[in-house]
């Protein structure tokens, strides 16, 4: 080991020096700082992705506690991007961090890729015209992207999947984004974390119901999905002229030794 960073000790031990500088070269943009885009941001960094830029512009509130990673009670009412980046100046100091505080909309999405220019994308977004809007736009400018379906109303971790968008069912929020996203022409190449598990009913006052071990769970596990498709860029696989690799297996985001379930689109990034 070259010891790039005492910080990324563990990782380059697991990874290597090479994959370990493919990730501090990748620039992911987070969309979304909540449960879900939380977690997910928090795992980056922390692996070794060496620039983020975060976007939201929303201020954290006292129900976010119950699961939100980045909330705490001092910061009630602060911005969650910009209170995000100051958090990972402390936890990830090897990755440079910038925040927009922003809502994405369906007139701003593309032009906000356009501006950040990033190699991949987590959309962790849950208003669904900016996010149908985000994920064509990523599509469109053949940027990589990892998106979050619905993780409320859920409660068991084992029941998430991370596949294509096209091998999704059960979720409401995956139902709609499908037809969406098939009125413009796309109905694959989006990587997602959705769950099998039929949602739950409705708290008291219509309350969307949530906890920490199924969002966390779902970020880091798409947080662990990018992370291996850049393993895979720095690591390209040895075959024989002419073979052809084997589509990639659905991973089964459950416990170790699960089963693998139909096949997904395979994402590249630059």
């Amino acid at each position: 080991m070259t010891g790039l960073s005492p910080t990324l000790l563990r990782t380059e031990a697991l990874l290597g020096t090479k994959v370990l500088r493919r990730l501090q070269g990748a620039h992911v943009l987070v969309v979304g700082l909540g449960a879900v885009g939380g977690a997910c941001l928090e795992a980056l960094a922390r692996s070794g992705i060496g620039r983020l830029t975060l976007v939201d512009g929303d201020v954290f509130e006292a129900s976010n506690l119950n699961r939100q990673p980045f909330s705490a009670a001092s910061l009630i009412g602060c911005s969650k991007a910009e209170a995000s980046r100051q958090r990972l100046q402390d936890i990830a100091p090897t990755c440079t961090a910038s925040a927009e505080t922003q809502f994405v909309t369906p007139l701003s999405a593309a032009a906000l890729l356009a501006h950040v220019q990033p190699d991949a994308v987590v959309d962790a977004i849950d208003d669904l015209p900016a996010k149908a809007a985000l994920l064509e736009a990523c599509v469109r400018q053949q940027i990589p992207v990892w998106s979050a379906m619905g993780a409320a109303r859920k409660l068991d971790p084992a029941a998430l999947r991370v596949t294509d968008l096209s091998q999704t069912h059960t979720c409401p929020l995956a139902r709609t984004l499908r037809q969406q996203l098939r009125k413009r022409g796309i109905s694959r190449g989006i990587r997602c974390v959705w769950s099998k598990e039929t949602p739950r009913p409705l708290g008291a006052g219509n309350t969307l119901g949530s906890y920490m071990p199924v969002t966390a769970s779902a970020g880091l596990f798409l947080a662990a999905d990018l992370i291996q498709t850049l393993i895979r860029t720095a690591e390209p696989p040895q075959q024989p002229t002419g073979q052809t690799l084997p589509a990639q297996s659905e991973q089964v985001a459950g416990l170790p030794g699960g089963e693998a379930v139909g096949k997904a689109e395979s994402v590249s990034l630059p």
